[in-house]
């Protein structure tokens, strides 16, 4: 594109050039008194004043085409900042449509319900078996998402995973930590899944309860039929 806009600059010079030694030329016969020096200085300036017009038609074609460019530069920066704001707000409200009441995270598929959705079943199924239930969860939890609280009076840190691949024993170990900072006599796991050998042997060792999927499929379901 600069060769082009350097292209019509030389024409322009070019055409002008020759305009000014036409002019000059009729001038200088015009008036025949006129020193022979003057046809050389007609010349000499017309050559001069050609190149700068020329230049100046070059330098003027450039600028318009960047300013061009900018404005569609800032166009199309504002358009996709719009446009990710924009993506960001619908994504905010469709999780916000998400959100389920407690009668249809009752009525939902188990492996449907996002992980807020599923500690909110797990809740409601320890409370209709006889426990005084605290919901935890959110950052600084130390794995522990309910605190359960039997009629003997102890309290048990549960972990809920609504997972597809298995649990592993860093979450057993973590818990082990969650259970002994919320001041937990004993400590469970439910997932929708199953756990690891390595998650079942330290699970052991450290006396927690684990729940995988199969064993809390069949408590839903006999707690529903009822």
């Amino acid at each position: 594109m600069a060769r082009t806009y350097y292209a019509e600059g030389r024409q322009v010079a070019y055409v002008l050039r020759g305009l000014f030694i036409i002019v000059g030329l009729t001038i200088y016969f015009k008036i025949p008194s006129l020193h022979w020096g003057y046809l050389f200085g007609i010349l000499l300036s017309s050559v001069i004043l050609g190149e700068i017009f020329g230049l100046m038609w070059t330098r003027k074609r450039r600028q318009k085409k960047k300013g061009k460019q900018s404005a569609v530069t800032k166009k199309t920066g504002k358009s996709r900042s719009v446009s990710t704001n924009s993506g960001v707000r619908k994504a905010r409200a469709k999780t916000t449509s998400k959100k389920l009441t407690d009668a249809q995270i009752l009525q939902a598929d188990v492996d449907t319900l996002s992980g807020t959705d599923f500690e909110r079943l797990m809740e409601l199924y320890y409370i209709d078996q006889g426990y005084s239930v605290q919901r935890v969860g959110g950052s600084g939890d130390h794995e522990v998402d309910l605190i359960l609280k039997g009629k003997e009076g102890y309290k048990i840190a549960v972990q809920c995973k609504r997972w597809k691949r298995d649990v592993g024993n860093d979450i057993v170990l973590r818990l082990k930590a969650g259970k002994q900072v919320h001041g937990c006599y004993d400590a469970w796991i439910v997932t929708t899944s199953n756990f690891t050998r390595a998650a079942k042997e330290a699970a052991d060792s450290l006396n927690i309860k684990l729940i995988n999927g199969l064993s809390l499929d069949n408590r839903l379901k006999r707690w529903k039929r009822r």
